[in-house]
């Protein structure tokens, strides 16, 4: 087997994650309107409670502005709250409402009961764990500090 071009593949793959990106949004959109940045943000809030703002920003890279504009439109929404940390009165600390445990729960039971389908219906026992082994792979590639 020749050697893999390591661009060609990572041109491959990012088309791929991206359709992939794309139809997962598409199969949660009965939820509401929740933009791609903001259900990453309650995702990361389920994973993480009581973040500040600026947290937040650096986790999903982006700028300080752009995360609060988001934070403040899940505010309004209801979606997300926030309070003073008991032991730092200057840091505002944003927490999941029930609503936005609510509405992440609701995105994630679509989008895994499509995933789950496509994966039983298109893919036989050795092709899932072929997928499987794929999957640690792209783990390895997001973590910055890929564990041995």
């Amino acid at each position: 087997m020749p050697p893999v071009d390591p661009l060609q593949l990572s041109m491959e793959l990012r088309a791929l994650v991206w359709d992939l990106a794309r139809r997962m949004r598409v199969e949660a959109e009965p939820v509401g309107e929740v933009s791609w940045s903001a259900q990453s943000v309650l995702r990361r809030l389920r994973e993480t409670p009581r973040m500040t703002s600026a947290e937040l920003a650096r986790a999903e890279l982006v700028r300080p502005q752009s995360m609060n504009s988001t934070v403040a439109s899940l505010r309004e929404a209801g979606l997300i709250e926030g309070g003073r940390s008991a032991t730092d009165g200057r840091r505002v600390e944003l927490e999941l409402t029930e609503q936005g445990r609510n509405t992440i729960e609701g995105m994630g039971v679509r989008r895994n009961a499509w995933l789950q389908e496509r994966i039983e219906s298109a893919l036989d026992d050795a092709q899932r764990s072929e997928l499987a082994r794929a999957v640690g792979m792209l783990r390895t590639l997001v973590n910055e500090d890929p564990q041995p």
